[in-house]
């Protein structure tokens, strides 16, 4: 049996959703985590090796808080801004049924390319934010290492 077209977009529009929403739910518990790190991190500059001054340090993480904040705000694509009426005046009058199917698959079109581009620049931004992280995790770690080992020759 084939499946109508709106039932797929509708379902196609809320695994966009879901999708988005976990991505933000992500992006809360890692600023949640870089900015209980950050103060310790603060707390013993002066024990960094005197090339590791306070910019340096603060740099990766204002680069994640940067693309953490971009994946946690909220868009309004103007795109699609006719079939998706955002007004504090809004009536039952702006919400007419037209009745023709095809137009409502156009609009559940639409708003799938729109949330497709939502979670497009979510990702990018999240992947970015991981990556320094992970990054900054290691040469942590290989900076430890290696002035614990130096230090103790």
């Amino acid at each position: 049996m084939a499946q109508d077209p709106a039932e797929y977009y509708r379902g196609l529009t809320a695994l966009y959703g879901d999708a988005i929403q976990r991505s933000d739910f992500k992006a809360n518990i890692v600023m949640f985590f870089m900015s209980i790190i950050l103060g310790p991190v603060m707390g013993s500059l002066n024990r960094f090796p005197p090339f590791l001054t306070t910019p340096v340090v603060m740099t990766p993480f204002l680069v994640v808080f940067f693309c953490l904040f971009v994946t946690l705000v909220p868009r309004y694509p103007r795109r699609g801004a006719a079939n998706l009426l955002i007004s504090r005046t809004a009536s039952p009058e702006h919400f007419q049924f037209d009745g023709d199917p095809q137009t409502e698959v156009r609009e559940l079109q639409l708003r799938c390319a729109v949330l497709s581009d939502i979670l497009y620049w979510k990702t990018i931004c999240l992947r970015i934010a991981f990556s320094i992280s992970l990054t900054g995790v290691v040469a942590a770690t290989t900076l430890v290492l290696y002035y614990g080992l130096v230090a103790k020759s």
